[in-house]
């Protein structure tokens, strides 16, 4: 059995929805669930909420405080789903089970609310039943031990846990093991004859030295007539107290904080491999807490393969993103916006191809954005390190709003966006931008004498084919004259066409009107949007126009920087520099010295991450003089309303 779903109602920052919904349902996974979220989220206090209603087998005192409900004037209410019970789980729950569509379904109600006595003083009273809803019953002490979970808090002390002394926790680990508590007796019999034994030795060897003494001092103090003699008995130690005269260590001297942690889960999960009915369930707060990277990684792997060879559920937070780059989507929920939304396959808009490339290729740097307010997507690095400066200058640092800023290469923007895309009824309007390029070049590139041709393949279905390879359906085409396309379908299917081929075609295209530059942009800029879920829920795209991110700049009242930048790049000298730059300035045509300047680059195979670099770095010497500029250029719009939107609007 494993817990399935916990909806909690009035508990600390979750309230109640609309028509008496739970204020969070969470859906877990039968073996591996890793909860992420920005701090403050309620990660905890779902744990704390799945402690409060089914203890904890150290036995841990979770009290309901005033400030624990959200509402004071309703009740707190937490409910909690098993599924998958073996057949053995039903007999001994039976009285609290249901049966839905030959399933069987194990439900656990908490409830607690806050009254006043006779006294006049406040009082929390809560209770726990089980059973299907209006005929819930209370659980007994059997049934309440079966379901208590091994919880790991965060910064534990793990070498005082595993230390001697009478709050051992190792001693409650192994007092608890079955291997003690099925065989009558006989392994603690043992070893309290054992420790019987060793003090009969110890009494041969102390006797003399120390009795012989002591008889003579106690000789004096007591009368004649009640003379009294001293021995030494060995102590008939039970076996409960004898564990609590262990530790447990890694037999090293001073181990650190990592090893220290990761011995005591190991102790811990002892108890969970043990059970064979009832739950299984491990609960570890911020896993990551003193392990470093490496050690995180072997241990969610670890957990991964033995939640399913054990059936052991386990239960994470986590803050760590190596952590949550290093498992896979399928295993990570995320709380936003109080709420729980479950990455699994069939509740976001990736399909299973986008599963495995991004358990591929969800790296530490990618898998932040589950700890974000909101993530900016772009398809290299000069978005990357030309956007967090803009945002500065328009002051709107990204990192006060929370933002973080996700570089996914120009292939794998719809992948990464639709993990925040829900096909389930709560939405998760989580702010996205996608900042991408329109790549069309714009009409200073081409000759003068441009014909424009809509490609549209429902005219003529005969040569569909022919077509295709030169665009996509359709998709508007850019060529210089009817010529150039002839010859660019002839060499896509390498192959010459046939008069009547070429006819079909011709028809084809005369038929079009001529079409504006313009309404080329247009409809380019709405197929990309459309391809990419442009404006579901919060996820938005922003585009440069027409071609890129440099040629936007280039074209922009940062061009001077951007070409300052550019020229530092490639040149050494400042009379190469000057010179070129003196060339540039003279071009009275803002779109072509645009071209001119970003065909450089081009051609010189200027890095685009080197000029990003320069140019951040002029940015922001003139930030104040530039924050008017960046705010009413017509050509940065398009990345100043990508930063306006993941940080609150206008």
């Amino acid at each position: 059995m494993y817990l399935d779903t916990v909806s909690i109602w009035n508990w600390r920052k979750f309230g109640e929805r609309e028509n008496g919904q739970p204020g969070v349902k969470v859906s877990f996974n039968a073996n591996l669930n890793v909860i992420v979220g920005e701090n403050d989220s309620g990660k905890t206090a779902i744990i704390d909420a799945i402690k409060l209603g089914l203890n904890t087998n150290s036995q841990d005192s979770l009290w309901i405080r005033d400030t624990d409900f959200h509402d004071n004037s309703k009740s707190i209410k937490i409910e909690y789903i098993f599924k998958a019970l073996t057949e053995d789980e039903e007999a001994f729950f039976f009285e609290w089970i249901y049966f839905r569509e030959g399933a069987s379904y194990l439900r656990i109600l908490l409830e607690a609310e806050q009254t006043v006595d006779i006294n006049m003083k406040s009082k929390i009273i809560r209770s726990i039943s089980g059973g299907e809803e209006e005929r819930e019953q209370p659980l007994s002490d059997s049934v309440k031990q079966l379901l208590t979970v091994t919880y790991l808090k965060p910064l534990r002390d793990a070498e005082l846990e595993l230390s001697s002394g009478s709050r051992s926790r190792f001693a409650q680990i192994l007092k608890n093991l079955s291997y003690f508590q099925n065989d009558s007796g006989a392994s603690k019999s043992k070893i309290e004859d054992i420790l019987s034994n060793a003090f009969s030795e110890i009494q041969e060897i102390i006797d003399k030295p120390v009795l012989e003494k002591m008889s003579k001092v106690i000789e004096a103090f007591f009368e004649k007539n009640r003379k009294k003699s001293p021995e030494i008995k060995p102590k008939n130690m039970k076996f409960e107290e004898a564990l609590k005269k262990l530790e447990l260590s890694l037999g090293d001297v001073g181990s650190g904080l990592g090893s220290s942690n990761l011995l005591f889960m190991a102790a811990e999960l002892l108890l969970l491999s043990d059970n064979t009915i009832g739950a299984k369930i491990a609960l570890i707060e911020e896993i990551e807490a003193h392990i470093h990277p490496q050690s995180q990684l072997r241990l969610i792997k670890y957990f991964e393969r033995k939640s399913k060879e054990e059936g052991i559920q386990y239960i994470l937070t986590s803050h760590s993103p190596i952590l949550a780059s290093s498992i896979s989507l399928e295993h990570i929920i995320l709380i936003y916006n109080s709420a729980a939304f479950p990455m699994r396959s069939g509740l976001t808009h990736l399909e299973s191809d986008d599963y495995k490339f991004l358990e591929r290729f969800l790296d530490a740097t990618k898998s932040n954005m589950f700890f974000a307010q909101g993530i900016i997507c772009v398809e290299g690095d000069a978005e990357n390190l030309l956007i967090p400066t803009l945002a500065e200058v328009i002051n709107r640092p990204l990192y006060d709003y929370g933002v973080s800023i996700i570089n996914v290469g120009n292939l794998a923007f719809k992948r990464y966006a639709s993990i925040f895309l829900r096909k389930d009824d709560l939405k998760l309007n989580f702010p996205v931008s996608i900042v991408t390029d329109l790549d069309m070049k714009p009409v200073s590139y081409y000759d003068e004498n441009l014909c424009y041709f809509e490609i549209d393949h429902e005219d003529e279905q005969d040569i569909k084919k022919i077509i295709s390879p030169v665009q996509d359906e359709s998709l508007i085409g850019l060529f210089s004259n009817f010529d150039s396309l002839i010859i660019k379908i002839n060499k896509i299917i390498d192959g010459k066409m046939t008069t009547e081929q070429k006819q079909a075609i011709h028809d084809i295209l005369t038929k079009k009107n001529t079409l504006k530059y313009e309404e080329i942009i247009t409809a380019r800029a709405k197929k990309i949007q459309s391809s990419y879920m442009h404006e579901v829920e919060k996820t938005k795209v922003f585009i440069s126009s027409p071609w890129t991110l440099e040629f936007a700049i280039a074209e922009s009242g940062l061009s001077s920087l951007l070409q300052d930048s550019i020229l530092e790049a490639n040149y050494k000298e400042a009379r190469n520099r000057n010179s070129k730059k003196e060339k540039w300035e003279i071009i009275p045509d803002s779109e072509k010295r645009a071209v001119e300047v970003y065909q450089f680059m081009i051609d010189h195979n200027v890095s685009k991450s080197v000029v990003s670099q320069l140019l951040s770095a002029k940015i922001l010497d003139k930030k104040s003089e530039l924050a008017t500029i960046l705010a009413n250029d017509p050509k940065l719009k398009y990345l100043i309303d990508a930063i306006k939107h993941v940080t609150g609007g206008e």
